[in-house]
């Protein structure tokens, strides 16, 4: 029993691993500022047809994979990131209004940047499972993060607490950190999914 579990553990943090690793050799393959939505969509997609089973990762089909979405990929991740700095910079500009008022419009901002990162995840991970255009995609996504607040505040909070850890501990974001997080934003939304899948199989 306890070297099943030790087996399990030690498969799951290798395909952590193998992810992670893949992912950074594809962003800086990207030059990073072009690579990383590519890669982030490449290893999603890898992990959802794979699972646990890390014989079946492969570097050159992932490159393939990378090398079939990287426009597409790069105009998802500049338009949310470019809403994203938008945002920022006006929340960054309302802190040096010393008004009463300001504090709701800094919520609405702070909110939006919220929708505006989950909408940027959830978007890549449903393009990623099923064959969908961007503009459905966004639909779906816009759903997904009003249809369930516990799992909303699930994400929301872990992704937190791991940039949190990443930062104390650098090594993680080299070596787990990016897997993690594609795995456990791939398991939050399985709900998600089996709601599609059952409106899809209603079809």
């Amino acid at each position: 029993m306890i070297g099943r579990a030790a087996d399990k553990i030690f498969t799951r943090v290798f395909i952590f691993l193998i992810m992670t690793v893949y992912f950074w050799i594809y962003t800086v393959a990207g030059l990073v500022v072009l690579g990383i939505g590519p890669a982030f969509r490449t290893v999603t997609e890898m992990h959802m047809d794979k699972q646990w089973d890390y014989r079946l990762y492969h570097f050159k089909e992932g490159w393939q994979r990378f090398k079939c979405h990287f426009w597409q990929m790069n105009l998802h991740t500049w338009l949310f990131l470019g809403v994203g700095a938008v945002l920022a910079y006006n929340l960054y500009l309302s802190l040096s209004i010393h008004t009463l008022w300001i504090i709701f419009i800094q919520f609405i901002i702070v909110f939006a940047l919220i929708l505006d990162f989950s909408l940027a995840i959830f978007t890549v991970m449903l393009r990623s499972r099923y064959d969908v255009a961007f503009k459905d995609a966004i639909k779906l996504a816009i759903v997904q993060f009003f249809s369930n607040f516990t799992q909303l505040l699930t994400f929301i909070i872990g992704t937190i607490v791991l940039i949190v850890i990443s930062l104390k501990w650098p090594g993680m974001i080299l070596f787990l950190s990016p897997g993690i997080y594609m795995v456990g934003a791939d398991r939050l939304s399985r709900r998600w999914y089996d709601k599609i899948d059952k409106m899809l199989g209603a079809v």
